[in-house]
């Protein structure tokens, strides 16, 4: 969220082992802040959310491909129009 309340679509991951440092990653599709997010086989899902601070809820979802270093658009929106927010999970 930038200082004006709006929510935004850029992106960093934590690289761990040797060295680690936050690292800038392709930005999402869709700006979204409160999102739910899990970490799972080398990428990560991010679903729902809002847009903004008090924005409409979001039904859109994406998934990061580490390898491929970019998002793609899952193909189908969430069932429900509350969508989901500010959960977090990982898969290791």
């Amino acid at each position: 969220v930038n200082d004006s309340g709006e929510s935004l679509s850029s992106c960093e991951a934590l690289m761990v082992g040797y060295g680690e440092h936050w690292k800038l990653v392709p930005p999402m599709h869709d700006s979204r802040t409160r999102f739910a997010c899990v970490a799972v086989a080398g990428g990560v899902i991010v679903a729902g959310g809002a847009l903004g601070l008090n924005g409409p809820s979001l039904k859109t979802a994406e998934v990061f491909d580490e390898v491929l270093d970019r998002w793609f658009k899952l193909p189908c929106d969430l069932p429900y129009d509350d969508g989901l927010s500010c959960m977090g999970s990982a898969l290791l």
